[in-house]
């Protein structure tokens, strides 16, 4: 049996060895800044809205969007008609009453009937007809046109405009004129009053 005295105790064997230096996990720098007038802060910049490009317009002329149609004008008022006959005078007739009405003419369609009987009575409708028989024509002055106007009662009661002695519009013109001028209308016009009375028409 082996002593125990005398002898210095033997250390107990490691159970764990150190690890080698290489071993070892080296712990990366931290990095050292410098002063905070050298720091440079960055921002996250916005994010922006950008809206998508347009599409570009359809070659197709049906894809196109139909245009608003324009309004049609309003049509224009019919001319008051006066003479309602219907015949080539009544034209020449309604004509002269718009164009006397216009020019403050105490002229309308109640003396049409008027109208028509001196046309008849005195030229028989014929614009270019010419007195060549009575004393106006032995005056050198024949009456002229529908309504048998002399030269100066023509000139004398003619409208602007209406300057032609044997235009049918312009010689009515100057005889309706001339009889409310002379007469104060066709009620006093000594052919139509001699009509009524039965004595059958004589010229004015």
């Amino acid at each position: 049996m082996a002593s125990t005295q005398g002898g210095a105790p033997q250390p107990a064997p490691a159970t764990d060895t150190a690890p080698a230096a290489h071993d070892t996990e080296v712990a990366a720098p931290r990095p050292v800044l410098g002063p905070p007038s050298t720091w440079v802060v960055t921002t996250r910049a916005p994010v922006l809205a950008i809206p998508a490009a347009p599409e570009p317009a359809s070659a197709d002329p049906e894809a196109a969007p139909a245009k608003p149609e324009a309004a049609d004008p309003a049509p224009a008022p019919a001319p008051e008609v006066f003479d309602t006959t219907g015949d080539e005078l009544a034209g020449w007739i309604n004509e002269a009453i718009r164009v006397m009405r216009d020019a403050g003419v105490p002229v309308s369609g109640k003396d049409v009937e008027a109208i028509r009987t001196v046309v008849d009575k005195e030229s028989g409708g014929d614009p270019s007809a010419v007195n060549r028989w009575d004393s106006n024509w032995l005056a050198g002055h024949p009456s002229k046109g529908l309504m048998q106007c002399i030269d100066s009662t023509f000139d004398a009661h003619k409208l602007p405009g209406h300057d032609d002695i044997f235009n049918p519009v312009d010689n009515i013109i100057a005889g309706v004129r001339y009889t409310i001028d002379r007469y104060g209308g066709f009620d006093g016009h000594p052919g139509l009053k001699s009509i009524l009375k039965g004595s059958g028409y004589r010229g004015y």
